[in-house]
């Protein structure tokens, strides 16, 4: 069974750890892991709520459509905390 992650663990562990890339936050063989590993951000970025849920993904990785929507917020975050230090280590501030 894959393992689950949420949007509050992986803010949690960026507070703690801000200057690490979050991808490494992300449990191997989670969804959120998957998501962050193979879809754009644009679709990441879109997926918000359980209305949104991939049916097909869901049955494959055993989630609720609740427990997608969460996973993709996990992956959402994570995607963006790194594209953000990715950023900085070139020296460019990011807009806030």
């Amino acid at each position: 069974m894959a393992m689950k992650v949420t949007a509050a663990q992986i803010r949690s562990r960026i507070v703690a750890n801000a200057d690490e890339y979050a991808a490494e936050f992300l449990p191997p063989d989670s969804f959120a892991r998957h998501a962050f590993e193979t879809k754009p951000y644009p679709a990441i970025k879109r997926a918000k709520t359980a209305a949104d849920a991939d049916k097909a993904e869901c049955e494959k990785w055993g989630l609720t459509a609740d427990e997608w929507a969460e996973e993709m917020s996990a992956a959402r975050i994570a995607l963006a905390h790194d594209m953000k230090l990715d950023l900085l280590m070139k020296g460019i501030t990011p807009a806030m």
